[in-house]
């Protein structure tokens, strides 16, 4: 399927570009010639199992996280959420929090597979994307997993990168009633490496990036307040 071999080399191209490798250095790494390594990451040539193997080796990653590729098809049935199916097929969460080291809202997305077990999912969370459309093309990548509940939907993902960076997330409610939940984000900070925690919304639809936004995200005068009183980051349900 030409649809396997473009969704790996889009996941090569990816980890390349995590590892900051070029495509020349990259080439001699698998020996193989730079046009070669280029029509891999296009898709235009398929690639055999021991060269796979070769070229996970060479990015310190699993032939797994390379051949993730699940067949898209369509069902009726879902498991009490509008959002994730029970059949095959991933589903994609836009996730938005406030930079406030850079003044601006950082655009996300969170890639949920299909199949799960016992409420629990396959996901990666594709980080600071500068296009929706090619979100393949982002500052850093996390494998992890999405769990359903009534009252929330949680997330755990790991770092690609840097397997010392753990992430948390936690949205208020589920998908099974809103289109838009709100949720706390705990992980590490790169610019300064220090355990941080901020506000995020998730939402099944593409949003508009605008001042009524940003003051949805930055921290209130009543969070302050809640901080101060009760010594902790508390999020509450409504914005």
């Amino acid at each position: 399927m030409k649809e396997v071999s473009i969704h790996v080399g889009k996941r090569i191209r990816l980890y390349r570009k995590l590892k900051k490798l070029t495509i020349e250095v990259f080439a001699e790494m698998i020996h193989k010639s730079k046009a070669t390594v280029s029509k891999y990451e296009n898709g235009e040539i398929s690639i055999d199992i021991e060269t796979l193997f070769s070229i996970a080796d060479a990015l310190n990653i699993s032939v797994n996280q390379l051949v993730d590729y699940e067949n898209v098809t369509t069902s009726e049935e879902t498991d009490g959420d509008a959002l994730v199916k029970r059949k095959t097929g991933k589903t994609k969460y836009y996730l938005y929090f406030y930079d406030g080291r850079r003044g601006r809202i950082v655009k996300n997305i969170i890639e949920v597979q299909g199949a799960g077990e016992n409420g629990i999912y396959k996901a990666n969370f594709y980080a600071d994307v500068e296009d929706y459309s090619n979100y393949y093309n982002c500052k850093f990548l996390y494998h992890g997993t999405m769990r359903k509940f009534d009252a929330f939907t949680n997330f755990n993902f790991e770092n690609q990168n840097n397997k010392v960076e753990q992430v948390f997330m936690y949205a208020i409610n589920s998908f099974t009633h809103d289109r838009r939940l709100v949720g706390m984000f705990s992980g590490l900070s790169t610019q300064p490496i220090l355990p941080v925690a901020f506000k995020f919304l998730l939402s099944l639809d593409v949003m508009v990036e605008n001042e009524e936004m940003r003051e949805q995200l930055v921290m209130t005068k009543e969070d302050l307040k809640q901080i101060k009183k009760m010594n902790m980051f508390v999020i509450n349900q409504e914005l």
